[in-house]
C-alpha cells in the first residue's frame, strides 16, 4: 500500500506560511486590525454566490448564530435529519428550540424530503438541511416546502465547501448557509467556521451577535447579549489561499471518487453513497460507503475499520443518530425549554430505520486519501476483498 497521507494534511504552502508570518511580524491578530480575515471573507462569498461572509470560531457557533440572527427561541421546533452529526442539534438545543428528526435518504444520507412535511406543526420556525460529504440535499423540493409553510432554511455546509447543485453553489439557496473549517475538512485552519446570507438584514443582526453584541466599530456599546465568536487573522491567513486550491483538489476527489467507486463495484456487501444528478459538483469532504456485515460472515463494522487501518488506510466509523448520543438520556430533566413544551416528543430509532442502519453501517475515508494515484485506489479495493479470507 502505497503512503498513508494522515501526515500529509492539511497543505500548508510556502505562501501560506508567508501570510502568517506577515501577520506575526506585523502584529495582526484579530479582526480590529485584520487584513486576511475581510479578503477571506470578499472571497469566501463570491465563491458561494452570495453577497455577505462573516469568519466565525468554528461550524458548531456558525449554526447558533444562524438561529439566533433568524430569531428561533425558546420552543420553537427545527427539523433536522436524524442521521447527522451532534452540532446540528446541539445548536437547536443551546437557543432553547427543540430539534425535531427527519429520516433520511437511504442512497445519499441526506434528508429527505418527501418525510418533512409530516413533522411540520405550527411551532416550526426552520429546516437545517445538512449536505452530507458535500453531497446536496434536494433543494428544490426543500425549498419549496420551506415557502409553503414559511420557513426558514439554514444549510449546513459543514461537508460542502464548494460543492453546487444543479450549478449553483450550496450555502447560496437559504437564508444562511454554515461552514467548518476543522482540521478534517477539505478547507481548515484548525478550527473556523463561516456564516454566508444574500441578506443584508441578517447580516447586520449577525455582525451584532458575533461581535459581543455590539456594532462594528463601535467601543463599548452593547446592544444586546451576546458572546464572541470571531475567527482569528491567522485562521484567514491560513485559509485564503485554500480558496484557489479548492476547485483543482474537488476536481481530483471527483475523478478518484469514481475510480474507486468502480473498483468496489462489484464487492457484495460494500455500497458507496450514491450521488445524484442535481448534485452538479460534490465536494467529498470524506468518501462515505456502507458495510453490510451479512456479506463478510457477520464480522463486526469494528473489526473491519481496525483492519483497514492496519493495512494504512486511514478509516472511521460514522456518526450515530443524534438523540442516540448520551447528551439526549433524560432529555425532559436537563433542558428548561421541555418544561413548558406540550408537545411528547418520542425519540425513538424506531421511527427512522434508515438513519439507524446508516448509522450502523457506513464507514468513511477522510478526503485526503482520494489524494492517493489509482494504483493504490486499486490495491484498497483488493483489501477490502481480502477480509474475510483473513478473517475467515
Amino acid at each position: 500500500m502505497g503512503e498513508n497521507l494522515n501526515t500529509q494534511w492539511p497543505i500548508i504552502t510556502e505562501l501560506d506560511k508567508q501570510r502568517v508570518l506577515e501577520c506575526l511580524e506585523e502584529g495582526r491578530l484579530w479582526r480590529g486590525n485584520a487584513k486576511y480575515i475581510f479578503e477571506f471573507e470578499k472571497s469566501f462569498s463570491e465563491l458561494h454566490g452570495v453577497d455577505f461572509c462573516l469568519s466565525v470560531t468554528n461550524g458548531t457557533h456558525a449554526l447558533e448564530l444562524a438561529l439566533e440572527s433568524l430569531g428561533i427561541g425558546s420552543g420553537d421546533e427545527v427539523l433536522i435529519p436524524a442521521y447527522t452529526f451532534i452540532s446540528t442539534a446541539t445548536a437547536v438545543l443551546i437557543r432553547n428550540a427543540i430539534p425535531i428528526p427527519v429520516e433520511v435518504c437511504e442512497d445519499t444520507y441526506c434528508i429527505n424530503p418527501l418525510r418533512i412535511e409530516e413533522q411540520i406543526t405550527s411551532k416550526t420556525k426552520a429546516i437545517i438541511p445538512v449536505h452530507i460529504a458535500g453531497h446536496a440535499c434536494d433543494m428544490d423540493e426543500i425549498m419549496k416546502i420551506a415557502g409553503k409553510h414559511n420557513l426558514y432554511i439554514i444549510e449546513d455546509c459543514a461537508h460542502a465547501h464548494g460543492s453546487v447543485y444543479k450549478e449553483k453553489p450550496l450555502g447560496s439557496f437559504g437564508d444562511v448557509g454554515t461552514f467548518s473549517f476543522q482540521a478534517s475538512k477539505v478547507m481548515t485552519a484548525g478550527e473556523g467556521g463561516a456564516f454566508i446570507t444574500k441578506s443584508k438584514e441578517v447580516w447586520e443582526k449577525a455582525s451584532l451577535i458575533f461581535n459581543c453584541g455590539r456594532p462594528m466599530g463601535a467601543t463599548y456599546d452593547h446592544l444586546l447579549l451576546s458572546s464572541n465568536y470571531r475567527m482569528s487573522e491567522l485562521q484567514a491567513a491560513l485559509l485564503l489561499g485554500q480558496i484557489d486550491r479548492l476547485k483543482k483538489q474537488i476536481e481530483t476527489r471527483n475523478s478518484n471518487t469514481q475510480f474507486l467507486n468502480k473498483c468496489v463495484k462489484n464487492i457484495d456487501g460494500i455500497r458507496p453513497q450514491q450521488r445524484k444528478e442535481y448534485a452538479t459538483v460534490q465536494g467529498y469532504s470524506m468518501y462515505m460507503f456502507r458495510y453490510q456485515k451479512e456479506y463478510f460472515n457477520n464480522l463486526p463494522r469494528e473489526m473491519f475499520i481496525n483492519y483497514l487501518i492496519d493495512n494504512g488506510i486511514p478509516a472511521f466509523k460514522t456518526y450515530p443518530i443524534f438523540f442516540e448520543t448520551s447528551l439526549f438520556d433524560n432529555l425532559k430533566e436537563k433542558y428548561t425549554q421541555f418544561h413548558h413544551y406540550n408537545r411528547d416528543i418520542q425519540y425513538s430509532s424506531d421511527d427512522f430505520p434508515i438513519s439507524k442502519k446508516i448509522s450502523e453501517e457506513v464507514v468513511w475515508i477522510p478526503h485526503y486519501y482520494l489524494f492517493h494515484d489509482q494504483i493504490d485506489l486499486e490495491r484498497t479495493a483488493q483489501i477490502i476483498r481480502k477480509f474475510v479470507e483473513v478473517y475467515d
